[in-house]
């Protein structure tokens, strides 16, 4: 079998290298076969708007930092990483000349702002820091100004979605401050009929608000009425977020691997437990489930420790420390999915990765090219919001934790 993805050798040089790292960031996500309830999202967009855009424009090099970092973690390759940066730094320039022109397109500006956000949040993992969100929060200052009669499109709508869902995500975890939301939120409200990502970004909207709210309490005595109206808030917005599970298709529902190679242990797994899925994004979706969840138990006890006669019994923190614990437990199961064997680059592994699976879950084809590249990006994110998230994990837990982020870090980063 070929290897995946192909290496960047000496024939690349007789070619523009863009023309060699463009191809690969793309066909690496938005060309494999997905289910059917999965969609591509901004990556659905941004191979015909790099294609009109022109050369050297901002939208040009915004979607050149982010393939040149891509394919440098993948590969291990330096003088990727360097471009990287060399076409960020061309990008922010370009960006505010924009700005300032009213006649520019503002779906383009807002898809290099989203770009140059996704490029911060790289770097952040890289230099193991908290993202500084920058240019999110410029997205969020760009949605606010922009007419509110403007005509809708497709384009529009999808990059809407994809403002929402980093700014959702900058609010799973309590480890850095988020971002507020926008004048008008959410930004994207799916049909009833709509799959189950939808149905779970719309639930996971109302978390962002939730962890605003709390965070304007803990710095200073809240009124009780105010820590009481949280925590009924919290419970509300647990209960919908639960019921998302009972609603995803009967494939989606993970099932214990019945089969581990050795590999996968030596690699790690916890409790000796690996849950399979019937793709690598259905399990990405599942660990966003959780990690909102999570987020929610932990603003449920901090209520409760400010109102203790809220929960005389302690049952309400009993139940709130479980279900915490128990969706920690479930995440740390589904790693062995995305990370299978590996414990290096894919530059630099020396044979073919190994994963779990079950009868009803077997290996794809797709899930062998695509995790090897992308498996420790969709599960790095709540892995350290499990080791930093203050939830009473078992010691041996927090460990494993830290053994699993450290190996991501070597895969990406040799570090």
């Amino acid at each position: 079998m070929t290897s995946w993805p192909p290496l960047l050798g000496p024939a690349d040089l007789y070619q523009p290298m863009e023309d060699a790292v463009v191809p690969l960031f793309f066909n690496s996500y938005l060309y494999l076969p997905k289910d059917p309830h999965i969609w591509n999202g901004l990556m659905a967009i941004l191979p015909v708007a790099f294609s009109d855009a022109k050369p050297q424009s901002h939208l040009y090099v915004s979607t050149l930092a982010v393939a040149f970092f891509s394919v440098a973690a993948w590969t291990g390759q330096g003088s990727l990483l360097r471009l990287s940066e060399q076409y960020f730094t061309q990008a922010l320039p370009k960006i505010r000349e924009s700005l300032q022109d009213e006649n520019s397109d503002l779906d383009s500006i807002l898809l290099s702002i989203l770009l140059l956000s996704t490029y911060e949040e790289f770097v952040a993992m890289k230099d193991w820091e908290n993202p500084v969100k920058a240019h999110l929060r410029g997205a969020v200052a760009l949605i606010n100004n922009r007419k509110s009669k403007r005509l809708q499109t497709a384009t529009s709508r999808t990059i809407d979605n994809a403002v929402q869902a980093q700014i959702i995500k900058t609010s799973r975890g309590l480890t850095s401050p988020t971002v507020p939301t926008p004048k008008v939120w959410p930004l994207f409200q799916p049909a009833p009929s709509s799959g189950p990502r939808p149905l779970l970004a719309s639930a996971a909207s109302e978390i962002v608000n939730l962890r605003l709210s709390w965070e304007g309490i803990i710095d200073k005595p809240p009124k009780r009425a105010t820590v009481t109206s949280l925590l009924t808030k919290a419970i509300e917005i647990d209960t919908n977020l639960a019921a998302w599970a009972h609603l995803v298709p009967p494939h989606w529902t993970p099932v214990a691997a019945s089969i581990i190679p050795q590999s996968v242990h030596n690699a790690g797994i916890y409790k000796n437990r690996v849950d399979c899925y019937t793709d690598i994004w259905i399990a990405s979706t599942w660990n966003t489930y959780r990690d909102c969840r999570i987020l929610v138990q932990s603003i449920i006890l901090s209520c409760l420790r400010m109102t203790p006669s809220q929960d005389l019994q302690g049952l309400k923190t009993m139940m709130a420390i479980s279900t915490a614990h128990r969706l920690a437990d479930e995440i740390c199961t589904s790693v062995p999915f995305f990370l299978g064997s590996q414990v290096e680059s894919v530059r630099m592994k020396t044979g073919l990765v190994e994963y779990p699976f079950a009868e009803t879950r077997p290996v794809s084809q797709t899930h062998r090219q695509v995790a090897p590249l992308m498996g420790a990006w969709f599960v790095l994110p709540c892995l350290r919001n499990l080791q930093a998230g203050g939830l009473g994990l078992p010691s041996e837990q927090i460990d494993w934790l830290n053994g699993q982020i450290d190996r991501v870090r070597v895969i990406y980063f040799q570090k």
